[in-house]
């Protein structure tokens, strides 16, 4: 990662999964159009792209995990229609209170069970699930091979999982522009909503989910954290020259 220093785990501080939990019930209703902001309105192609990594899963039982306002799952509903199975599970109660009220409006083939769990401690069986999908989750949590690991052991043999993660693009012009576009519009349209309040004496609200991406690893870094935990046929697929990638593995039959 040029110019920046890399945190293997990401950024951890005394209570970041209470302060996370927190940051997440604050932002709740208004969470879909600030991540429409932050991603430059390019968002829904990021998911259409880890849909068609899916392929085929009709009738097949999937997971999303740090599933927010479902927006990922429901995708995942309507590609695994009436014959499949869909979990989307959150850590932050409020967010699925949205992605409730989102379900009844969009209302899918069979409807995604929103469960509250924690991306540490799945409360499945190994093998409960023959996709895993997470989108934007790994860099909130205290321990990003943990959370792998735990994706991993969910997933059924023969499955396949994707996820996609923010990061600084390393191309020294585009970190540059990105940067700035952090600092400069999405922390202060931020403003509007989390009024710069501090949330349990740290940062407020769009401070961290900005900060958060900074040295948070990506590319072939994180790939290897992936095949650590076991996946296979590993890929990270680099989009908007860096500033997302989306990686996917399979488990082995």
């Amino acid at each position: 990662m040029a110019g920046e220093e890399l945190k293997p785990n990401g950024m951890q501080f005394a209570d970041k999964e209470v302060y996370v939990k927190d940051v997440f019930t604050e932002i709740a209703s208004y969470y879909d159009e600030m991540n429409e902001i932050m991603s430059l309105r390019m968002i829904r192609g990021w998911h259409r792209y880890m849909m068609k990594l899916l392929g085929d899963i009709s009738g097949k039982r999937c997971a999303d995990v740090g599933t927010g306002t479902g927006e990922i799952a429901l995708l995942l509903a309507e590609k695994a229609g009436k014959g499949g199975e869909v979990v989307g599970i959150d850590i932050t109660p409020e967010m699925l209170i949205y992605a409730e009220r989102k379900m009844r409006g969009r209302g899918p083939p069979k409807d995604v069970a929103f469960e509250v769990g924690d991306a540490l401690d799945l409360q499945y069986p190994d093998g409960s699930f023959d996709v895993v999908t997470s989108g934007y989750m790994l860099r909130n949590v205290n321990d990003v091979q943990k959370a792998i690991d735990e994706m991993y052991r969910i997933l059924a043999p023969g499955g396949k999982a994707v996820m996609a993660e923010m990061a600084t693009p390393d191309n020294r012009v585009v970190r540059w522009a990105f940067k700035l576009y952090m600092e400069k519009r999405v922390k202060r349209i931020g403003r509007k909503y989390d009024r710069g309040e501090e949330i349990d004496g740290k940062m407020p609200a769009y401070d961290w989910l900005a900060k958060s991406i900074e040295g948070f690893p990506h590319g072939e870094v994180m790939a290897d954290k992936f095949s650590k935990a076991g996946f296979v046929d590993v890929r990270a697929h680099k989009k908007n020259f860096g500033a997302v990638y989306i990686y996917e593995g399979a488990k082995l039959r």
